[in-house]
């Protein structure tokens, strides 16, 4: 019995776990370049159950009952590196990739990488993104001092028609990348040069799909639950038997 509760206790907080990624998922829903992330289940090993039965003067023998699980827990977790929509927004610092690659960012943590593409100029006249960092090039900072800027499918940067330089965009295999929070990659890998088209006046939304993520909740949800009410039906029986078959004996 006790475990029982044990395996239903592990359930539910693995549910409350993939349920907190499925949360952030919807939270992030109109976030510009953002990637789903997902958690998947896996149980424990399972292990297996015998009957010890021992006549007089004998030894005691064992009889396999069968298996039984252990509990679960949060096993593979990771994000869904998928493209987004594209919208047009008519500014001309606005970039979005299309296909596989992200731009390169200066943060004060190291090279960091990322989809978002809503970038701004700073104090200084260079390209940031909206945290601050330094949208990076191929020689380095960007710095933009003039009227016009264009930015071809390649990535190059004309100011009032002079080039300045290219975007760095690397590209990843998908094991070689993690999250580092405010919409960042980190990578241990440099990555290699991108072949991903440029779309300049457009930013890519969020991959995350609503009414998946809302049936995937209240999957979890109603989960969660069968395994609150097996719990209680355990913690029910256990409270008898220490109660009132106890009192009887």
């Amino acid at each position: 019995m006790i475990r029982g509760l044990y395996t239903s206790a592990t359930g539910m907080l693995a549910l409350m776990n993939k349920q907190d990624v499925i949360s952030n998922n919807l939270a992030n829903v109109n976030t510009t370049g953002f990637k789903r992330d997902y958690a998947s289940i896996t149980s424990f090993p399972d292990a297996l159950l015998y009957a010890s039965e021992k006549s007089v003067g004998a030894s005691a023998a064992q009889t396999p009952l069968g298996w039984l699980s252990t509990g679960v827990g949060i096993g593979e977790t990771g994000f869904i590196n998928t493209d987004a929509p594209l919208r047009h927004t008519g500014s001309m610092l606005d970039v979005a990739l299309s296909g596989n690659g992200l731009f390169a960012v200066g943060t004060q943590a190291g090279e960091r990488y990322t989809r978002n593409g809503s970038f701004g100029i700073d104090g200084l006249s260079r390209l940031v993104d909206q945290d601050g960092n330094l949208v990076l090039g191929e020689n380095g900072a960007i710095a933009i001092s003039g009227d016009e800027v264009f930015i071809d499918e390649t990535g190059n940067i004309y100011v009032d028609d002079t080039f300045i330089d290219k975007l760095k965009i690397r590209q990843f295999d998908a094991d070689e990348l993690e999250k580092a929070g405010s919409n960042l990659f980190i990578s241990q890998t440099n990555g290699k040069a991108s072949g991903a088209r440029v779309r300049q006046k457009y930013l890519e939304g969020s991959n995350v799909d609503v009414t998946i993520e809302m049936v995937d909740m209240i999957t979890t949800v109603r989960s969660f639950e069968a395994n609150q009410k097996i719990l209680k039906s355990q913690d029910e029986i256990l409270g008898r038997a220490v109660n009132d078959v106890g009192r009887l004996a």
